[in-house]
């Protein structure tokens, strides 16, 4: 192979400097022209067809008409939408982001709405608002104009993920490299390989004889380029004098990134400093916000003094950079000196970031439990692989080079990797994996997915052999056909003949939806069934959100609006987004369909994604954001849906990647987890838990439950792992780089006094797995009106895997009326009374008693209490294995036939 020329390395460095000087919030131009913040207008725009219409519409404001109707109303501008609002601005900004007006501004007073100027789409009339109006969801104008206007600011990237692949697609390939999992890897190293040795030497030439060949912005992008190569590999201490060199460089050719550059170094320092420590190689406390011991300090703490010394120099010049603060904190924190050492003027309290209700404290127990594995950004699944009644764990890894990792739950507290006896080890990289029982063979299968944020590269179809391993048979399904870059795909059966079919949300690709025939193959459906539209797919789900017996999708897209795809029950889909008011929030990554508030009925939850530490941060410190929030979409009964943000108290704006949900305090409302963060070392907010109150609101757990993690989410996983009757949350904290590799999360359920049951359902008509079916639990609780507790199958985070069988809390002194259980694809209904509570079940389609399955407690990375459960804070001895007939029988509309 050839390797990559010099001249198109230094074009895309060229291309890096300024994409930093952007994303920094125009770091660079606005030193070159700063202005005084009282020049900054909340500014808005109304543009009509015409001039005549124009000076209509001036009149009417200038007799006191509200701007933001007659934008609404007359405006043709996209910021209609928003109430012709703009961003808040100086006059350069504004020039810069609507040239066509800079006369305009340059010849009135700024913000008074006395003129009408003529723009290219007709004539315009620009007004300063008093107060930013209420942001709309789906206005990418206003969204853009906002970030060019620096009001959503984004950190510097320092992690060269964008570099380095970058690098893999520009480098010489054969056809057909990427279905070659090794040969992927190798070109990964190789075309890192050759771009740091023809920087190195480019360097060197330029202090040579030739050095006049090379200007001085030439010097300088190689030595940022370079510099994010070495991050990229996590050389830290090449970085740093990387960066210094870059320093020197800017001093003669850009002198405004020598600024830029001070933030690099303080991230750099920072992230060496934790490396130093031990925070990603072993898990621990340290990297927890707000800090657990608040006294509590890295041992080696140079590295964090001179991030201080780093960010401290540059707020001093930028002292809006709310990012920079943040960080600063962050340093001062693994110094032991948060909150009291921080200077006044930086601080950010952490009485924004307290809780206000307490489920308990978490506890990391991974190593202890034989978990301590180091992941890249990557998925997690819980489930159990080899039917012994214990959950297992499998995490991958977006590392091309780095195969997925299986974890055999041993029973007694720890866990062995089994990888290499599982037949896995040549299951290389995979951002995301899902899992399904494709076949009905009652034995869980697996599904890696390849090239999310990066290139194009082959999904795997594993099929689990039921004797501990599994075989590649990507190829003989079929799912081999169409290499695409994905990190998500639900399983559900579209059809209702009881074989799980296959729904992909692909990066810059049509969707594809695979229909199982099976057989062991899958057909692709994708065009008849009018799901193939093109978009930039970060989260898939699936649930009957209308109750008419069929399956419907749901996609998330980072840019555009959401989908939401109809059933029609004749192997087409229909997208009824907009009708049912769910397409925001136009910047979508992880979602799901649950039901939050217990009514019967799925409701959507949709994660936004703006890479801006800043505008996250903004929720702990009630300043006003400018991103879109996440959605929770209320389901209304009628093919609709009501969004309950802002009622539930979740219009924050977060930045999470890796999400899920599970009940961690047993009371039968489903909470949440948020895994944070970017690719950049400098993209680090903790974690966020957000218990449900009784369906009425989430409350922010994070600090009392000590499960802000820092560093960043990916995969997320809720789970009964040690049979105690709470569940744990397991979270792949890797980044997307080999520098930000992190230990794998398990933390321990502190326990409570609430009851729960387990229920396993098999299908004998409806797929095996029972994916698809819905639990109804009626319970009493303390002796209170009974209420019901819903559940179904297989609905899981598009970004992290829950079992497949379905922990349930049922509140306090709880009292289990009935369960009943309505199976889609038979249209089979089965009613059980006399059920007790805390025990582990398993119920089989059409049948009219349930199993009572053994399933012994211990705990986690401690001895063995194998034989006993833990019942209500009482070690009880365990149940064995028997059948029990039920009163109540089953009521059946299908007849269901044994598989």
């Amino acid at each position: 192979m050839q390797p990559i020329r010099i001249a198109r390395l230094l074009i895309a460095a060229r291309f890096l400097i300024a994409a930093a000087a952007f994303l920094a919030g125009n770091g660079a131009r606005c030193l070159a022209q700063q202005e005084p913040a009282s020049q900054s207008v909340e500014m808005g725009i109304i543009v009509t067809a015409s001039k005549a219409e124009a000076l209509d519409v001036l009149r009417q404001l200038n007799a006191g008409w509200d701007f933001a109707v007659l934008a609404k109303e007359r405006s043709i501008d996209p910021t209609s939408i928003d109430g012709g609002y703009l961003g808040r601005m100086t006059p350069s900004q504004l020039a810069d982001l609507r040239p066509e007006l800079k006369d305009a501004i340059n010849s009135h007073v700024f913000g008074q709405s006395n003129a009408v100027f003529p723009v290219s789409s007709g004539f315009a009339i620009l007004k300063g608002l008093p107060a930013a109006p209420p942001a709309e969801d789906l206005n990418n104008s206003r969204i853009a104009a906002l970030i060019s206007s620096g009001a959503i600011r984004f950190g510097i990237d320092v992690s060269g993920m964008g570099l380095a692949d970058t690098l893999v697609n520009n480098y010489p390939k054969p056809d057909g490299w990427n279905r070659d999992l090794r040969h992927v890897c190798e070109v990964r190293k190789q075309s890192y390989a050759a771009a740091v040795q023809q920087l190195t030497n480019t360097l060197a030439a330029a202090k040579g004889a030739n050095s006049s060949a090379y200007s001085a912005s030439d010097v300088l992008a190689a030595h940022l380029t370079l510099s994010q190569l070495q991050a990229y590999a996590g050389n830290m201490q090449q970085l740093i004098e990387q960066l210094k060199l870059a320093q020197q460089a800017a001093q003669a050719s850009v002198p405004a990134q020598v600024h830029a550059i001070e933030q690099r170094l303080g991230i750099a320092y920072l992230h060496l400093s934790e490396m130093e420590n031990g925070v990603y190689r072993d898990s621990a406390d340290l990297d927890i916000f707000p800090p657990l011991d608040p006294g509590k300090s890295f041992e080696k703490k140079n590295e964090s003094r001179l991030a201080v010394q780093y960010f401290t120099s540059y707020l001093a010049q930028d002292t809006d950079d709310l990012q920079v603060k943040w960080l600063l904190n962050l340093a001062y924190m693994t110094l032991g000196e948060y909150p009291a050492g921080v200077p006044k003027e930086y601080l950010i309290p952490e009485a924004g970031f307290l809780s206000k209700q307490n489920v308990g404290r978490f506890v990391d127990i991974a190593p202890a439990a034989g978990l301590n594995v180091s992941r890249e950004a990557g998925g997690v699944i819980v489930d159990d692989f080899d039917n012994d009644g214990l959950l297992d764990i499998v995490v991958s890894s977006m590392d091309v080079c780095d195969p997925i990792k299986f974890f055999h739950n041993n029973g007694d507290g720890t866990f062995t990797d089994r990888t290499v006896e599982a037949g896995l080890a040549d299951q290389l990289g995979g951002l995301n994996i899902v899992q399904a029982d494709f076949n009905n063979d009652g034995c869980m299968d697996l599904l890696v997915l390849r090239g999310g944020w990066s290139f194009a590269q082959r999904k795997s179809l594993l099929r689990n052999n039921c004797n501990g391993t599994f075989t590649d048979v990507t190829e003989q399904s079929g799912l081999a056909d169409a290499i695409t870059a994905t990190q998500t795909a639900v399983w559900a059966d579209i059809d209702k003949d009881g074989y799980l079919d296959l729904f992909v949300g692909n990066e810059n690709a049509p969707a594809q939806l695979f229909r199982n025939k099976g057989d062991g193959t899958f057909e692709d459906i994708s065009h008849s069934a009018g799901i193939d539209q093109l978009a930039f797919t970060k989260g898939v789900t699936a649930a009957d959100y209308d109750q008419d017996g069929y399956v419907d999708l749901y996609v998330s897209n980072l840019n555009g609006p959401n989908l939401l795809y109809h059933n029609n029950g004749n192997g087409t889909f229909t997208d009824v987004a907009r009708q049912a008011g769910v397409q925001a929030p136009g910047m979508g990554f992880a979602t799901w369909f649950f039901d939050y508030d217990n009514d019967g009925w799925p409701d959507i939850f949709v994660t936004s994604y703006v890479v801006s530490v800043a505008e996250s941060l903004k929720t702990y410190i009630d300043l006003p954001h400018n991103a879109p929030t996440l959605k929770l979409y209320r389901n209304k009964h009628d093919g609709t849906f009501e969004d309950v943000t802002a009622k539930v108290g979740l219009d924050k704006v977060f930045m999470p990647m890796g999400a899920g949900f599970g009940d961690v305090d047993n009371d039968g409302f489903l909470d949440i987890y948020l895994g944070m963060g970017n690719p950049s070392f400098g993209g680090m907010l903790p974690h966020t838990l957000l218990r449900n109150d009784a369906g009425k609101s989430f409350v922010d757990i994070t600090a009392s439950s000590g499960t802000g993690e820092l560093h960043k989410g990916h995969g997320i996983a809720f789970a009964d792992l040690d049979r105690s009757g709470n569940e744990a949350i397991v979270a792949n904290c890797g980044g997307a780089v080999p520098a930000d590799r992190h230990t794998l999360r398990v933390m321990q359920n502190p326990g409570n006094s609430n009851d729960w049951i387990n229920v396993r359902l098999v299908g004998v008509k409806s797929n095996r797995a029972g994916v698809g079916a819905q639990i109804k639990i009626t319970v009493t609780d303390d002796g209170q009106a009974p209420r019901t507790i819903y559940r179904v199958v297989g609905e899981n985070s598009s970004f992290g895997g829950n079992p497949m069988e379905q922990h349930i809390g049922l509140g306090h002194n709880a009292q289990i009326a009935a369960i009943d259980v309505w199976w889609p694809a038979s249209n089979t209904r089965q009613h059980f009374t006399g059920v007790d509570k805390n025990q582990y079940i398993e119920i089989k389609e059409s049948s009219i008693q349930f199993n009572k399955l053994n399933r012994p407690s211990f705990r986690l990375g401690a001895p063995s209490l194998a034989g006993n459960r833990k019942v209500n804070g009482q070690m009880q001895t365990a149940f064995g294995s028997n059948t029990q007939s039920l009163p109540g029988g089953v009521s059946r509309q299908a007849t269901a036939l044994p598989r």
